[in-house]
């Protein structure tokens, strides 16, 4: 029992610091290119100093987007020395079981999910705001404004010429139509402004009702209240790329857009990558076990790390390719971003059901 413990934590520290230490590195190095690549783009009003601004706020982003490769990189890397001592040979010889193995490996696999979704729920949003804010020279309340804004609540479709995150409005044009979709009324004002649970009040207002016998009302209001479901911060939420809101934000505004419109593809691809990120870093962890257990169990370090590489990246792509070809076509995106994990899951427990 003691002597399972104590292999137990020899495996999951060895992985461990492998994991973090890929993770270090490719961060260093992404950072590094990004402000490479930052210096080539510098203005009179966006300097070095901004630029690396810009990169150091960008790179929570970055982490996040490379934790699946440097857990597979890193799960080679600890496993290939522990390979490469006689240790997992000693291991099997004792009779630790291979699966078991790979159980302490996918501990801290675990730790790096963790991470993972403490950066897109708490981190990510905020430093990507602030890298724009940097780049732009625009304040976070500047970046909340929206211009030409269309959306829809039922039968209701309502066009804002501008809105921010503060709550107000300018040039509102709000139309109601039946269940045929015929035009009841049109409403134009100038300005609206947000108070609590779904309300606005709405200035210098005009609103022309149809009648059913095709006559028409015409109303000049200097104030109005009106039931909007709309609130401040699905407006701000629409400057946001899909990819930096947090979790629970992109639930949150999906269950708006689903009771009152329609989702976009491009919130639902959003929120699949966030639901398969976990499942999609366990996966290349048990191909990097597959692979040390497998056909590279008599190769050089450097060959597996060239392999993990290939296998890292061929994912990736591969996944980030299919995640937008579902904007395309008509299947969910969640079938696109699941493919690639699935068939990684397979092979990998293929390949260790070969070497068991």
């Amino acid at each position: 029992m003691l002597a399972g413990k104590i292999l137990a934590k020899h495996v999951t520290k060895t992985t461990l610091l492998a994991m973090l230490g890929a993770t270090l590195i490719l961060a260093v190095l992404q950072i590094l290119f990004t402000y490479l690549g930052e210096l080539g783009s510098l203005k009179p009003d966006y300097g070095a100093w901004q630029a690396l601004q810009y990169v150091l706020y960008s790179a929570p982003y970055y982490i996040n987007q490379m934790l699946p490769i440097a857990a597979l990189i890193g799960a080679v890397l600890g496993l290939g020395a522990l390979a490469s001592n006689s240790e997992l040979i000693i291991m099997r010889a004792a009779g630790v079981s291979l699966w078991r193995i790979v159980g302490w490996v996918m501990r801290p696999a675990l730790l790096l999910v963790v991470i993972s979704f403490a950066l897109t729920e708490w981190v990510i949003p905020y430093s990507t705001e602030q890298a724009k804010s940097v780049k732009t020279h625009r304040g976070a309340a500047a970046l909340g404004e929206v211009k030409g804004y269309w959306t829809r609540e039922g039968q209701r479709f309502i066009y804002i010429d501008y809105a921010n995150s503060k709550g107000s409005l300018k040039q509102i044009q709000i139309m109601d139509f039946d269940q045929d979709y015929r035009l009841k009324s049109l409403l134009n004002a100038e300005q609206g402004q947000f108070i609590q649970d779904g309300k606005w009040t709405l200035s210098n207002s005009t609103q022309m009702d149809i009648l059913t016998e095709g006559s028409a009302t015409l109303t000049k209001s200097a104030q109005q209240n009106l039931a909007l479901a709309l609130q401040p911060k699905y407006v701000h939420m629409v400057t946001i790329d899909p990819e930096d809101l947090a979790p629970s934000q992109l639930v949150s505004f999906m269950r708006y857009m689903n009771e009152y419109s329609q989702v976009s593809k491009t919130y639902q691809l959003a929120f699949w990558k966030n639901v398969g990120a976990p499942f999609a870093l366990l996966a290349l962890v048990l191909v990097a076990c597959s692979f040390i257990f497998g056909p590279l169990r008599q190769q050089s370090m450097g060959f597996r790390l060239v392999i993990a590489l290939f296998v890292g990246l061929s994912f990736y792509y591969l996944q980030d390719f299919l995640g937008y070809a579902s904007l395309v076509y008509g299947p969910s995106p969640a079938w696109f971003v699941f493919i690639p994990i699935i068939a990684m899951f397979v092979a990998g427990s293929y390949l260790l059901y070969r070497a068991r």
